[in-house]
């Protein structure tokens, strides 16, 4: 016989069942409620609410998380109550590996931490110093840097939380605002590296030597030579900026140039042949015997009636020979040479009484021009020419019977 249950009995076990249900959701709900500790480089905050995971978690606490910081449990991770949720925060730095810049990111919270983690043998980078905030400490308490500069080495034993500057102030060393700070890693050992930077304005002198030129002069002796010109180096100053670490020069601009040229060494060179030079002194001392002789019959060859305009001159062959004591001869060859005006001066390079050319000149001493001297400076500078080269440097000298 089958037994047919009433209303009252299902409606029973309908209520039950429900009951049943509403008490496994809640449940669940009770489960999924969390209290979970976030902390962020060292900050802490309690979060609590409806999360599964580390990321969610921290998705409540208003947490953003890089592709960089590191994040434990992982962020797909689930968490339970009381569970603590740690991130340390990535910073990106400036490091040289193996020679080579580059950038890295890292969560350490020392230099020398930072240098460990990289994949290399030898690594470095620069030092934190910093006057506005709390310095990046060095190393790990206890470690052992070496701090180097100018050209020593100091050991220093690191304590808990120091800088560079608490480092360097162990070591007795002192690093200027500009000198380079840097902190090495090489096979697991710290090496910090103090190196001088100088800047500023560098002067430099470098010389131009003088150029020599060389002259004939036609008129004097082979084998003489006279510096008509006295050579002057001269020089080219170069202002420079310059910066310079340990000393070696790392850039260098050229600011400004100041160039000096230099003057030009002369000589004058003899290229009168020496054989006829003699030949002419020979000529000149026979005709002063000559117009020895005539000046003391000056007289009697003026009766003969050929006469010249000093007096006493004979002439041969249509060329009138002149005779007389020393001046008379000399004021003949200037009267030839320019109208016996000493300040003659026609623009062909020849000056004076007696036509001197300015090497010539200056080879007896003269200076300035000769048209510029008195007429009898000119005349003793002409006699001391005249004693060493003889009559032949006058060509008025031929036409008058001295040559």
């Amino acid at each position: 016989m089958s037994v047919k249950p009433s209303r009252t009995t299902v409606i029973s076990v309908a209520t039950a069942t429900a009951l049943l249900v509403a008490g496994a959701g809640a449940a669940a709900i009770g489960t999924s409620y969390r209290h979970v500790t976030v902390e962020v480089d060292g900050v802490s905050r309690d979060v609590s609410g409806f999360f599964t995971t580390a990321g969610d978690a921290l998705s409540s606490a208003g947490v953003s998380v890089g592709a960089h910081d590191l994040v434990a449990p992982a962020s797909d991770q689930s968490v339970s109550n009381g569970d603590t949720v740690v991130v340390r925060t990535a910073t990106e730095y400036t490091v040289t590996v193996d020679g080579a810049a580059t950038t890295a990111w890292s969560t350490a919270s020392t230099v020398s931490g930072v240098l460990n983690a990289l994949p290399a043998q030898a690594s470095s980078m620069a030092a934190d110093r910093s006057y506005t905030r709390a310095e990046m400490p060095l190393g790990e308490a206890g470690q052992t840097i070496h701090v180097v500069a100018d050209g020593t080495t100091t050991d220093v034993v690191a304590s808990a939380d120091e800088g560079t500057t608490a480092i360097l102030d162990k070591a007795g060393v002192s690093a200027g605002p500009i000198d380079r700070v840097i902190l090495e890693n090489s096979g697991g050992e710290a090496t910090l590296r103090v190196s001088r930077v100088a800047r500023g304005s560098v002067s430099t002198t470098t010389e131009i030597p003088f150029e020599t030129e060389e002259r004939e002069d036609p008129e004097a002796e082979e084998g003489t030579e006279t510096v008509v010109q006295e050579g002057v180096a001269g020089s080219e100053v170069t202002e420079a900026y310059q910066e310079t670490i340990d000393g070696n020069v790392t850039v260098s601009a050229v600011l400004a140039t100041t160039r000096t040229e230099p003057t030009t060494h002369i000589v004058s060179k003899g290229t009168k042949e020496k054989k006829k030079a003699e030949e002419t002194q020979q000529n000149t001392d026979s005709s002063s015997s000559s117009s020895g002789s005539s000046s003391s019959s000056g007289s009697s060859s003026s009766s003969g009636g050929s006469s010249s305009s000093s007096g006493g001159s004979s002439s041969s062959g249509g060329s009138a020979a002149v005779s007389g004591d020393d001046a008379s001869i000399w004021a003949a060859i200037a009267q030839c040479e320019s109208g016996g005006n000493p300040t003659t001066n026609t623009g062909n390079g020849y000056y004076g009484m007696y036509q001197f050319s300015l090497p010539t000149w200056q080879s007896v001493g003269g200076t300035g021009l000769p048209s510029d001297a008195s007429a009898e400076e000119q005349t003793m500078r002409a006699r001391m020419l005249q004693q060493r080269a003889g009559w032949g440097q006058w060509g008025c000298a031929y036409k008058l019977g001295l040559v």
